[in-house]
């Protein structure tokens, strides 16, 4: 009952300061007194709200978002909750949005009242609980007549269904040459709480202070949520109470998520399906430091520097190998099982999918099987390289640099990770 007095106190008051003029006398305050006492009355209130509730309409989707002006049969939707991941009507607690004549919101307000065990006045009338009986029992009216007054804010006009050509619709397929007509209705609740947990992620008081943690470089206990991409639309323009209750507390604003397609970036990894050294590796990487190679293997010295030289180019373009590699291995464990990529020796699936780490790591015929792929691939980037300018090696160079490639894996243990 508290809430149900301060209702009547607040709007008694209200009314008094809008009656009211700074030079009125005592008696014509007393006077105004008095009419606010009779108007705010329960005997005088209820018949006349009563009567005014069939100007509203409670519902769940409002036709005036699509229009102002325009007027369906209101509708109260009931859906069965799921786990289908999908934010809809029934996986979400909302309140009943309502519209009609804004003069006539008062009474929407008081049947929106808690009582003292929490539930709204409408509902107890619904249930004719005892408690709503002792409130509307008054001797200017009956409360059969009051309740069924009140209780018309939710009823719809007769058994009619009809739409309106200014809501937004839509012919969807049903059978062949078949479709049905729908018309399309906003969720009010729903976007009202959608923009309620979105305000409060974004400008409660834990929030604010998060963000100012980050601005000044300081830690914070729980930090923020953000939701990027959101465009804010409007309803009702400069009258938001014309379209619903629900949409006047908003002040017409709403959200809208991010709905376009995912912009997929192009695959820098190249996944081989038959050969990793034709297939995933790009020849303009390897050109300056085959150039290079080649300039010291022309020189008609052989000393250790020139050596050193020659080995250190090897390691150089193996290291760039085996980065290349681990791109691959960081793309996805298992990829290699695909159909796609069957045709992939097995060799190169040991060393390049993550999966089979521990053969990586205890077996040795791989690699050297892979080592004898490296190195003619690495001849034959070298040849293609240079053309008419590269060197002829003698098998037994071949198979000292089939040889030094194999070293230069198992000596660093990051290459064959």
């Amino acid at each position: 009952m508290d809430a149900i007095h301060q209702f009547f106190a607040d709007r008694k008051t209200a009314w008094l300061k809008a009656k009211g003029k700074s030079d009125a006398t005592d008696e014509e305050k007393s006077e105004l007194e008095q009419q606010a006492s009779e108007r705010f009355a329960l005997a005088s209130w209820l018949p006349d709200a009563a009567k005014r509730a069939s100007q509203l309409s409670i519902v769940s989707h409002p036709s005036k978002f699509s229009h102002p002006s325009a007027k369906t049969t209101p509708i109260i939707a009931k859906a069965t909750p799921k786990a289908d991941g999908y934010l809809r009507t029934g996986n979400v607690e909302y309140p009943l949005d309502v519209f009609g004549n804004a003069a006539a919101m008062d009474v929407y307000k008081f049947l929106s009242l808690p009582m003292l065990d929490g539930r709204m006045v409408l509902e107890h009338l619904e249930g004719d609980t005892p408690e709503v009986k002792a409130i509307l029992d008054i001797p200017t009216a009956n409360y059969d007549t009051l309740k069924e007054g009140f209780l018309s804010v939710k009823q719809s006009e007769g058994n009619k269904t009809y739409s309106d050509r200014l809501v937004k619709q839509v012919y969807f397929p049903v059978a062949a040459n078949q479709y049905h007509l729908l018309s399309l209705l906003t969720p009010s609740g729903v976007i009202s709480k959608l923009k309620g947990t979105i305000d409060a992620m974004r400008f409660s008081e834990q929030a604010s202070e998060a963000r100012d943690c980050r601005r000044n470089g300081l830690a914070h206990e729980t930090g923020y949520d953000d939701v990027l991409n959101l465009t804010v639309t409007a309803y009702g323009g400069t009258q938001p109470q014309n379209v619903s209750v629900l949409n006047s507390q908003n002040a017409g604003r709403a959200y809208l998520l991010m709905s376009a397609p995912p912009t997929i970036e192009k695959r820098s990894v190249r996944l081989p399906k038959n050969d990793f050294f034709s297939q995933s590796l790009r020849s303009r990487l390897f050109k300056e430091p085959m150039h290079e190679l080649h300039k010291l293997m022309a020189l008609d010295i052989n000393n250790i520097k020139i050596r050193t030289a020659i080995s250190n180019l090897i390691i150089y373009i193996v290291k760039m190998v085996a980065q290349e590699a681990e791109s691959i291995r960081d793309a996805d464990v298992g990829w290699s099982a695909r159909e796609h990529y069957q045709g992939l020796e097995a060799c190169q699936r040991i060393w390049l999918d993550n999966v089979y780490l521990s053969e990586r790591s205890v077996q040795n015929e791989w690699l050297e099987k892979l080592a004898r792929q490296f190195s003619q691939w690495f001849m034959a980037m070298y040849k293609t390289t240079l053309s008419a300018e590269a060197i002829i090696l003698s098998d037994h160079e071949l198979l000292h640099v089939e040889g030094f490639i194999v070293d230069v894996l198992n000596e660093d243990e990051e290459l064959l990770k």
